[in-house]
């Protein structure tokens, strides 16, 4: 984060908002505009990644697990109005929290939202702009609003390549490695 940090500096003249997490593990990447509420109930796993645009609700938990990348203005909500049994309308001072879990290898594409109470599931890939308001199954590749399920992942290549330490985030800071450009003419 200190990259991040140094540039926040330069482009605003003041330094990134420092933000205490539940529980935060190793090299994570965090970009300075981000909206983090309950942070003390949010835990990072290694690796995470998180660009920016975020809101990361945590008041009713939010866990993230190891090597998980959000691309830009991804929202994860882990708490809703009551609207059914209310007091008053259009809802109450009630808050329904309900956890969500995002478990490890996960992505999760750029302005998607994540609905309380959802599990994404190891090696889930969520599209672009997804509305993600149930769990499936691990490997999935959701898209749309409601997000359904358009794909799988390969998930015998991709236990092999975890099993065999090729985690991107870490070997990107451990190795430097670079992004490359290929044309896709599918």
């Amino acid at each position: 984060m200190g990259r991040l940090s140094s540039i926040l500096r330069r482009l605003t003249g003041r330094p990134a908002a420092t933000v205490t997490f539940k529980a935060q593990g190793q090299g994570c990447g965090i970009a300075g505009r981000n909206d983090f509420v309950f942070p003390e109930r949010i835990t990072l796993g290694d690796h995470v990644h998180i660009e920016g645009g975020g809101y990361f609700n945590g008041q009713g938990g939010l866990t993230i697990g190891d090597h998980v990348i959000f691309a830009p203005g991804v929202a994860v909500m882990t708490s809703m109005h009551r609207h059914r049994d209310a007091t008053m309308v259009p809802y109450d001072e009630v808050d329904l929290l309900r956890p969500v879990t995002i478990e490890r290898f996960v992505w999760v594409g750029m302005r998607a939202m994540i609905l309380p109470g959802v599990t994404l599931r190891e090696g889930t890939i969520v599209g672009a702009g997804a509305v993600v308001t149930k769990s499936h199954p691990p490997g999935a590749i959701l898209g749309g609003n409601p997000a359904v399920q358009i794909g799988t992942r390969d998930m015998d290549a991709f236990r092999t390549l975890v099993e065999q330490g090729r985690h991107y985030l870490k070997l990107k800071q451990e190795q430097g490695l670079r992004k490359r450009e290929v044309l896709d003419r599918r």
